[in-house]
């Protein structure tokens, strides 16, 4: 028996998050071409829209399309819906991204994920922290740029981008205070002059994460927490509140 997840649009295509496929083995092909014979909106199930993936490994990085699944396995389709938001600073591409929730110790997963991705910068925060996809981008914009400069409070770009984002000089604050935390929405930051790792990263986020960009739009409740955390004045617009956070981060020095 080999299971089959589906998450995104395969989930909708087929109706159920899960399939059972009663077979001893089968290759890609065979599992998408069952899961078409099976679905409502087969529309949604272009090959070229999906990642598929075997116990966890992108199919794409075994024999594609016949790469083989054999019964206890278990097979991830997902479908590419391109969430984050993709930018390039300085020669840097840029990966932000949104997800529901992270499963586990947050932590342990960014220093694993740090040591498989040797050539990204990668950073996690949690989703209240990030109040709009244009106040991570900003801030990594001047990180950059100070690194450039070589005037960083920190050792490493990944760790004085946190630092600037919570407003903080102390690395434990930092990360209390805008770190990704486990079973909540969270938000991963990766930058990297390297775009096909970028790419297999994005990839494998949307394999093994439910992404969602909304989790990082600006709201009346992040606004709250972050005046009563950083100290700002209230009743500002988003454009003033926004331009109060960078400031707050741009004014840190050695």
């Amino acid at each position: 028996m080999i299971t089959i997840r589906l998450l995104g649009g395969a989930k909708k295509a087929v109706g159920k998050p899960r399939v059972d496929l009663d077979r001893a083995s089968a290759s890609v092909a065979e599992i998408l071409q069952f899961l078409v014979s099976i679905s409502s909106e087969s529309s949604l199930l272009n090959p070229n829209n999906l990642i598929v993936a075997i116990n966890g490994v992108d199919s794409s990085a075994l024999q594609g399309r016949q790469s083989l699944a054999r019964s206890g396995d278990t097979v991830t389709v997902v479908t590419v819906v391109h969430g984050g938001a993709d930018y390039t600073i300085d020669g840097n591409h840029v990966l932000i991204i949104g997800i529901r929730s992270v499963e586990g110790n947050a932590g342990k997963l960014v220093d694993r994920l740090r040591s498989e991705h040797k050539n990204l910068s990668i950073q996690a925060l949690q989703a209240d922290a990030v109040y709009g996809t244009e106040h991570p981008l900003e801030i990594l914009r001047m990180t950059l740029e100070i690194e450039k400069r070589k005037i960083m409070l920190a050792n490493s770009p990944e760790v004085e981008f946190l630092l600037r984002l919570a407003c903080t000089d102390q690395i434990s604050e930092a990360i209390e205070r805008v770190g990704l935390k486990s079973g909540a929405a969270g938000c991963f930051v990766v930058f990297s002059q390297n775009r096909e790792e970028l790419g297999r990263f994005s990839d494998w986020i949307q394999i093994h994460f439910e992404v969602d960009d909304s989790t990082l739009e600006p709201s009346s409740q992040k606004k709250a927490a972050l005046t009563k955390a950083l100290r700002l004045k209230t009743n500002l617009d988003d454009d003033t509140f926004l331009k109060h956070l960078l400031e707050r981060a741009a004014i840190l020095v050695k």
